[in-house]
């Protein structure tokens, strides 16, 4: 059954210029409407969190972190899932991420340091289009810089392509290392115009029970036949950066490399 609403809003469409006009000027003015409302729902959540008591068992770099990796990728997916009509899904997923990345931002203020890695105009494009220009956005050279900014600092986001040369996550195998905490983009398609893939690190937990794929630093060779659900995201010799969508997967993993460590995870690959 369609909305009544719906109804009465095709009932009674425009049929000049002018009302056509008109009709544009009070959607942005309701989208905007809508923005200042989200960032007063934003501002009560901070003074909560201000003054919400520590429960036991809370990680303390997790209260502080407004990054939310699964949470973001879950809400592209529903985006890109339920988008419709003449506006490019490009141009939605980049607003959403503004906004989405911006209001993180003002919880809690943070920098994203990414590698330039051999193509430094296109790890831009990736870091302006997932975290917008609001974000203080840091360009260095190497992955190892990356990990170096990001691993004294309790407010960062590191950006490291895969395509990146060496085996730069084997870094990420020191206890006190940061942690692969999401995989870009969050939507993945051939014509993505920021579509670089990447990893992001940060100093936070590995959150495996929210997220869907572990991340492995390994030891075997690029022809070894690897199980049902394991992807190889980067590779140098016989060091390899895998990940393992499934728990069955993980455990195949460890199976074929014993001394494989865990140095992080991320949501599900999501091809619309």
């Amino acid at each position: 059954m369609q909305d009544p609403s719906a109804q009465k809003r095709n009932d009674a469409r425009p049929t000049s210029l002018a009302e056509v006009r008109e009709e544009i000027d009070r959607i942005d003015a309701a989208m905007h409407a809508l923005l200042i409302e989200r960032s007063a729902v934003i501002s009560d959540l901070i003074a909560i969190k201000k003054v919400q008591p520590v429960q036991a068992g809370d990680d303390p770099a997790r209260r502080t972190s407004a990054f939310r990796p699964a949470r973001e990728a879950s809400m592209m997916r529903e985006i890109v899932e339920r988008h419709s009509g003449l506006l490019p899904l490009d141009t939605v997923e980049s607003i959403w991420r503004v906004i989405i990345s911006t209001f993180t931002y003002v919880q809690a203020p943070y920098d994203v340091i990414y590698a330039r890695s051999g193509d430094g105009l296109s790890m831009r494009d990736v870091a302006r289009f997932h975290f917008g220009y609001t974000v203080p956005v840091v360009a260095v050279d190497e992955p190892a810089e990356v990990l170096g900014s990001v691993g004294t600092r309790g407010d960062a986001l590191g950006v490291i392509p895969l395509a990146s040369n060496g085996a730069w996550w084997q870094a990420l195998e020191a206890s006190d290392a940061p942690n692969v905490i999401a995989r870009l983009p969050f939507v993945e398609r051939p014509d993505h115009p920021a579509g670089m893939p990447c990893l992001v690190v940060a100093n936070a937990p590995i959150d495996r029970e929210v997220m869907a794929a572990t991340v492995l630093s390994v030891t075997f060779e690029a022809d070894t036949d690897l199980p049902p659900g394991v992807d190889v995201l980067a590779q140098s010799h016989d060091r390899a950066l895998v990940s393992a969508a499934t728990s069955e997967a993980l455990s195949a993993v460890q199976e074929l490399d014993a001394t494989a460590v865990i140095v992080g995870s991320h949501a599900p690959v999501f091809r619309p």
